[in-house]
Protein backbone atom coordinates (compact mmCIF):
# COMPACT_ATOMS: atom_id res chain seq x y z
CA UNK A 1 0.00 0.00 0.00
CA UNK A 2 2.97 2.32 0.58
CA UNK A 3 3.65 2.50 -3.13
CA UNK A 4 -0.01 2.60 -4.11
CA UNK A 5 -0.59 5.76 -2.08
CA UNK A 6 1.60 7.65 -4.55
CA UNK A 7 -0.56 6.42 -7.43
CA UNK A 8 -3.71 7.58 -5.67
CA UNK A 9 -2.25 10.95 -4.66
CA UNK A 10 -1.01 11.51 -8.21
CA UNK A 11 -4.44 10.90 -9.72
CA UNK A 12 -6.09 13.15 -7.11
CA UNK A 13 -3.68 15.97 -7.92
CA UNK A 14 -4.24 15.58 -11.65
CA UNK A 15 -8.02 15.61 -11.36
CA UNK A 16 -7.86 18.55 -8.93
CA UNK A 17 -5.76 20.53 -11.40
CA UNK A 18 -8.26 19.80 -14.18
CA UNK A 19 -11.22 20.69 -11.95
CA UNK A 20 -9.56 23.89 -10.79
CA UNK A 21 -8.63 24.90 -14.33
CA UNK A 22 -5.23 26.12 -13.18
CA UNK A 23 -3.36 28.18 -15.77
CA UNK A 24 -0.99 26.24 -18.00
CA UNK A 25 -1.39 22.89 -16.19
CA UNK A 26 -5.04 22.26 -17.04
CA UNK A 27 -4.45 23.62 -20.52
CA UNK A 28 -1.59 21.18 -20.94
CA UNK A 29 -3.86 18.25 -20.12
CA UNK A 30 -6.48 19.49 -22.56
CA UNK A 31 -3.82 19.94 -25.22
CA UNK A 32 -2.57 16.37 -24.75
CA UNK A 33 -6.08 14.97 -25.13
CA UNK A 34 -6.82 17.16 -28.12
CA UNK A 35 -3.52 16.30 -29.78
CA UNK A 36 -4.16 12.58 -29.40
CA UNK A 37 -7.61 12.95 -30.96
CA UNK A 38 -6.38 15.19 -33.74
CA UNK A 39 -3.68 12.67 -34.64
CA UNK A 40 -6.28 9.93 -34.89
CA UNK A 41 -8.66 12.18 -36.82
CA UNK A 42 -5.93 13.25 -39.22
CA UNK A 43 -4.85 9.65 -39.68
CA UNK A 44 -8.46 8.67 -40.29
CA UNK A 45 -8.83 11.35 -42.97
CA UNK A 46 -5.75 10.10 -44.77
CA UNK A 47 -6.99 6.53 -44.41
CA UNK A 48 -10.40 7.42 -45.85
CA UNK A 49 -8.77 9.05 -48.87
CA UNK A 50 -6.44 6.08 -49.33
CA UNK A 51 -9.24 3.53 -49.01
CA UNK A 52 -11.47 5.48 -51.37
CA UNK A 53 -9.29 4.29 -54.23
CA UNK A 54 -9.83 0.66 -53.17
CA UNK A 55 -13.61 0.97 -52.91
CA UNK A 56 -13.71 0.53 -49.11
CA UNK A 57 -16.70 2.00 -47.28
CA UNK A 58 -16.12 5.55 -46.04
CA UNK A 59 -18.78 5.08 -43.38
CA UNK A 60 -17.03 2.05 -41.89
CA UNK A 61 -13.71 3.88 -41.83
CA UNK A 62 -15.33 6.91 -40.20
CA UNK A 63 -16.92 4.71 -37.55
CA UNK A 64 -13.61 3.06 -36.67
CA UNK A 65 -11.88 6.44 -36.60
CA UNK A 66 -14.52 7.85 -34.26
CA UNK A 67 -14.20 4.95 -31.83
CA UNK A 68 -10.40 4.99 -31.84
CA UNK A 69 -10.31 8.77 -31.37
CA UNK A 70 -12.56 8.44 -28.33
CA UNK A 71 -10.36 5.69 -26.88
CA UNK A 72 -6.92 7.22 -27.47
CA UNK A 73 -6.88 9.65 -24.48
CA UNK A 74 -8.07 6.91 -22.11
CA UNK A 75 -5.55 4.44 -23.46
CA UNK A 76 -2.84 7.10 -23.00
CA UNK A 77 -3.89 7.54 -19.36
CA UNK A 78 -3.98 3.76 -18.89
CA UNK A 79 -0.44 3.41 -20.25
CA UNK A 80 0.75 6.16 -17.89
CA UNK A 81 -0.72 4.27 -14.93
CA UNK A 82 0.85 1.02 -16.13
CA UNK A 83 4.20 2.81 -16.38
CA UNK A 84 3.76 4.21 -12.85
CA UNK A 85 3.00 0.78 -11.44
CA UNK A 86 5.94 -0.66 -13.33
CA UNK A 87 8.24 1.97 -11.84
CA UNK A 88 7.14 0.99 -8.35
CA UNK A 89 7.91 -2.66 -9.04
CA UNK A 90 11.20 -1.97 -10.77
CA UNK A 91 12.47 0.27 -7.97
CA UNK A 92 12.90 -2.76 -5.68
CA UNK A 93 14.86 -4.59 -8.38
CA UNK A 94 17.04 -1.54 -9.02
CA UNK A 95 17.71 -1.18 -5.28
CA UNK A 96 18.70 -4.83 -4.98
CA UNK A 97 20.97 -4.67 -8.03
CA UNK A 98 22.76 -1.58 -6.71
CA UNK A 99 23.12 -3.24 -3.31
CA UNK A 100 24.51 -6.40 -4.94
CA UNK A 101 27.01 -4.25 -6.84
CA UNK A 102 28.16 -2.74 -3.57
CA UNK A 103 28.54 -6.14 -1.95
CA UNK A 104 30.48 -7.47 -4.94
CA UNK A 105 33.18 -4.93 -4.18
CA UNK A 106 34.35 -7.06 -1.26
CA UNK A 107 35.55 -9.68 -3.74
CA UNK A 108 37.79 -7.24 -5.63
CA UNK A 109 38.61 -4.28 -3.39
CA UNK A 110 40.29 -3.76 -0.02
CA UNK A 111 37.78 -3.95 2.83
CA UNK A 112 37.99 -0.25 3.59
CA UNK A 113 37.29 0.75 -0.01
CA UNK A 114 34.62 -1.94 -0.38
CA UNK A 115 32.85 -0.70 2.75
CA UNK A 116 32.76 2.82 1.34
CA UNK A 117 31.35 1.48 -1.92
CA UNK A 118 28.73 -0.50 0.01
CA UNK A 119 27.66 2.57 1.99
CA UNK A 120 27.31 4.53 -1.26
CA UNK A 121 25.32 1.66 -2.79
CA UNK A 122 23.02 1.59 0.25
CA UNK A 123 22.38 5.33 -0.06
CA UNK A 124 21.66 5.08 -3.79
CA UNK A 125 19.43 2.02 -3.33
CA UNK A 126 17.54 3.78 -0.53
CA UNK A 127 17.01 6.87 -2.67
CA UNK A 128 15.85 4.75 -5.60
CA UNK A 129 13.24 3.03 -3.43
CA UNK A 130 12.15 6.13 -1.51
CA UNK A 131 11.97 8.65 -4.35
CA UNK A 132 10.46 6.57 -7.16
CA UNK A 133 6.99 7.04 -5.70
CA UNK A 134 6.89 10.85 -5.37
CA UNK A 135 9.19 11.65 -8.31
CA UNK A 136 8.13 9.07 -10.92
CA UNK A 137 4.91 7.21 -10.09
CA UNK A 138 2.96 10.18 -8.70
CA UNK A 139 3.70 12.54 -11.63
CA UNK A 140 2.77 9.85 -14.16
CA UNK A 141 -0.55 9.24 -12.42
CA UNK A 142 -1.11 12.98 -12.06
CA UNK A 143 -0.81 13.31 -15.82
CA UNK A 144 -3.25 10.43 -16.28
CA UNK A 145 -5.72 12.09 -13.89
CA UNK A 146 -5.25 15.42 -15.66
CA UNK A 147 -6.03 13.88 -19.05
CA UNK A 148 -9.14 12.20 -17.65
CA UNK A 149 -10.33 15.31 -15.84
CA UNK A 150 -9.93 17.40 -18.96
CA UNK A 151 -11.11 14.93 -21.60
CA UNK A 152 -14.19 13.18 -20.22
CA UNK A 153 -16.28 16.31 -19.48
CA UNK A 154 -15.71 17.64 -23.00
CA UNK A 155 -17.58 14.71 -24.49
CA UNK A 156 -20.89 16.17 -23.35
CA UNK A 157 -20.10 19.77 -24.29
CA UNK A 158 -21.43 20.74 -27.69
CA UNK A 159 -18.80 23.49 -27.91
CA UNK A 160 -15.89 21.05 -27.76
CA UNK A 161 -15.11 20.71 -31.46
CA UNK A 162 -12.38 18.12 -31.17
CA UNK A 163 -14.31 15.62 -29.06
CA UNK A 164 -17.54 16.21 -30.94
CA UNK A 165 -15.79 15.02 -34.07
CA UNK A 166 -15.84 11.47 -32.72
CA UNK A 167 -19.60 11.69 -32.18
CA UNK A 168 -20.14 13.23 -35.60
CA UNK A 169 -18.02 10.56 -37.32
CA UNK A 170 -20.00 7.80 -35.62
CA UNK A 171 -23.28 9.48 -36.54
CA UNK A 172 -22.24 9.60 -40.20
CA UNK A 173 -21.15 5.96 -40.04
CA UNK A 174 -24.49 4.86 -38.60
CA UNK A 175 -27.00 7.22 -40.20
CA UNK A 176 -25.04 8.52 -43.21
CA UNK A 177 -25.50 12.14 -42.13
CA UNK A 178 -23.77 14.50 -39.67
CA UNK A 179 -25.11 14.93 -36.16
CA UNK A 180 -24.20 15.03 -32.47
CA UNK A 181 -27.30 13.82 -30.59
CA UNK A 182 -27.16 13.51 -26.83
CA UNK A 183 -27.77 9.75 -26.88
CA UNK A 184 -24.76 9.15 -29.12
CA UNK A 185 -22.67 11.49 -26.99
CA UNK A 186 -23.46 9.31 -23.98
CA UNK A 187 -22.51 6.17 -25.92
CA UNK A 188 -19.17 7.72 -26.87
CA UNK A 189 -18.72 8.84 -23.26
CA UNK A 190 -19.11 5.24 -22.09
CA UNK A 191 -16.66 3.98 -24.75
CA UNK A 192 -14.15 6.68 -23.87
CA UNK A 193 -14.51 5.96 -20.14
CA UNK A 194 -13.63 2.25 -20.44
CA UNK A 195 -9.82 2.65 -20.48
CA UNK A 196 -10.08 5.29 -17.74
CA UNK A 197 -12.03 2.77 -15.66
CA UNK A 198 -9.30 0.19 -16.27
CA UNK A 199 -6.69 2.73 -15.19
CA UNK A 200 -8.65 3.53 -12.02
CA UNK A 201 -8.84 -0.18 -11.22
CA UNK A 202 -5.07 -0.49 -11.53
CA UNK A 203 -4.61 2.48 -9.20
CA UNK A 204 -7.03 1.27 -6.52
CA UNK A 205 -6.58 -2.51 -6.70
CA UNK A 206 -3.89 -4.99 -7.58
Amino acid sequence: MKGRIWLILGVIVGVAVAAGHLPYLAGAGRSLSDTAERLVGSGGSHLIRALAFTGASRRVTLGLTGVVAALVPGVSALLLVVAARGALHVRILVGLLVLALGLAGYAYLPHGTATGALVLALVIAGLAVALTGPLVAAPLCALAGLIGGEFLPTLVRSSAVVTQRSVDDLHIAIFNQPGTPTALQLVVLVIAALPFAAAARLVLWR
